[in-house]
């Protein structure tokens, strides 16, 4: 199932939107999150789609915590979160003073970085490896399967549309998330903007501005750091550099 929605009872509770939900034969539960941008937040993130996995798919009403279904959160990246320089980083829960012991709650979170070292990995990983960086894979059943999806979908103008509305909404995720993670950063912007004689409006219309363009850059690719130094040049003397990295 993609997108799948993941709505909360409770209505103050955050909800959240799976890229992709899967129970194999055996039962076990998969989610599969795509993540373009380094929030700097991503244990705090899979937490929470675990949670919510929990309350929605891996336990029936009426059920006992023995029927808890094994679960697994696996992220899709293109830059390395735990900068480690793996490829794959396999993450449980380990009792602090002996780490031989794994408490059993049957879940997992996974972090494939596909920039990532590929030496030493399966040929799976590094064929998974290359798709995420658009690369041609031969010789691999499943992933000659994945690539003629990929081009029927590319080619049929209902479907890429679907896509491209998807890709969207990723973007807002990710606009979403960067705009949260940050409204103190702002409001100090705000205060120090005012002290150099710079009204309010003027302020939150650059700050609109710059955001726009920074979810424009990340949709193409481009790195932060050569985001910032743009933002350098076009906004450095009404705002401070320090802050256009905030």
């Amino acid at each position: 199932r993609l997108q799948t929605d993941m709505q909360h009872q409770d209505h103050e509770s955050k909800d959240v939107r799976l890229d992709v939900l899967v129970t194999d034969q055996a039962g076990r539960v998969y989610n599969v999150e795509m993540q373009n941008a380094d929030e700097h937040n991503l244990g705090k993130r899979m937490r929470y789609y675990l949670s919510s996995m929990d309350e929605h798919n891996t336990l029936r009403k009426g059920e006992t915590y023995n029927d808890l279904k094994e679960a697994y959160v696996i992220f899709l990246c293109n830059f390395d979160y735990p900068k480690q320089g793996r490829l794959l980083y396999s993450f449980h829960t380990y009792e602090d003073q002996d780490r031989a012991y794994v408490l059993p709650t049957g879940a997992q979170f996974i972090i494939i970085n596909g920039k990532g070292q590929r030496d030493g990995q399966s040929q799976n990983l590094r064929n998974l490896a290359m798709l995420m960086n658009n690369g041609q894979i031969t010789g691999s059943e499943p992933f000659d399967y994945a690539q003629k999806k990929i081009a029927a979908i590319n080619q049929d103008p209902k479907r890429r549309a679907q896509i491209m509305n998807y890709e969207t909404r990723l973007l807002e995720r990710e606009q979403y998330g960067w705009a949260e993670g940050r409204e103190e950063g702002i409001s100090e912007g705000i205060k120090v903007g005012e002290a150099q004689g710079i009204k309010t409006g003027e302020f939150k219309a650059t700050l609109a501005s710059i955001r726009k363009n920074i979810a424009g850059y990340r949709s193409f690719g481009i790195s932060d750091e050569q985001i910032l130094k743009r933002l350098i040049a076009d906004y450095g003397r009404e705002i401070d550099p320090q802050q256009l990295k905030q």
